[in-house]
């Protein structure tokens, strides 16, 4: 194992991940809002009219977002699939404590945590609900939007039902698990959303089997 000094820095996150995250927060937060206060309608006339019109600019920044990634970034694409996708039983164990927060949380208690790679295993949940949701809701979402005079009525009902399900899902587990799990973990925020580096000793502390295997040094000369 490498041995690093208190003041290494790791590139975690690249600018294309980080410019896709931008993309994700501004297409689906307000997509996701506004489309609940449409299934709600506490509004009428107007107000319910310029929800529409947000909900319809945020779809199209979050498929502007997912087309183009997966584009220009397949490569990168692909290596995420293959990480959520590959489970060990350590991600089983980390699972059974969900990662030792709700106890040191809540409870102020620390437990034992499997060590993990670049992404825990409640990220790799994360990503496959997201990854699934997201085609889902994009798919249906454009089938009202854009192909409602063209299909069944049968096809429209269920779109509009995946779209209604799988959208609330997604928004309870993003803003009530992801974002809120962001904010406690601030470095790997601020990380994500600035420019994809933190110290290496604090990646390290979520992260060790990737800053201990994965991770090599870089020197620099001035």
């Amino acid at each position: 194992m490498t041995k690093y000094d208190d003041n290494a820095v790791v590139l975690k996150h690249e600018a294309g991940t980080r410019l896709f995250h931008w993309g994700l927060i501004l297409g689906f937060l307000p997509t996701a809002f506004t489309g609940i206060a449409i299934w709600l309608k506490p509004f009428s006339g107007d107000m319910m009219n310029v929800l529409m019109m947000v909900h319809i600019a945020g779809a199209w920044v979050l498929s502007l977002a997912c087309v183009l990634f997966f584009i220009f970034r397949h490569k990168r694409v692909v290596a995420f699939w293959r990480e959520i996708f590959t489970w060990t039983k350590d991600d089983v164990a980390w699972m059974k404590v969900s990662g030792g927060y709700p106890q040191k949380i809540f409870l102020g208690k620390i437990v034992p945590v499997p060590p993990m790679r670049k992404m825990n295993s409640g990220q790799k949940m994360m990503g496959i609900m997201v990854f699934i949701g997201t085609i889902l809701v994009v798919v249906t979402g454009w089938i009202l939007y854009a192909a409602l005079p063209m299909v069944p009525k049968e096809i429209a009902f269920y779109a509009d039902l995946i779209h209604l399900i799988v959208g609330l899902g997604l928004t309870v587990c993003v803003v009530c698990g992801h974002i809120v799990l962001s904010i406690y973990n601030w470095k790997e925020c601020v990380c994500m959303f600035g420019d994809g580096t933190m110290r290496v000793n604090d990646a390290k502390h979520h992260n060790e089997l990737w800053v201990n295997e994965d991770i090599e040094p870089v020197e620099t000369t001035n």
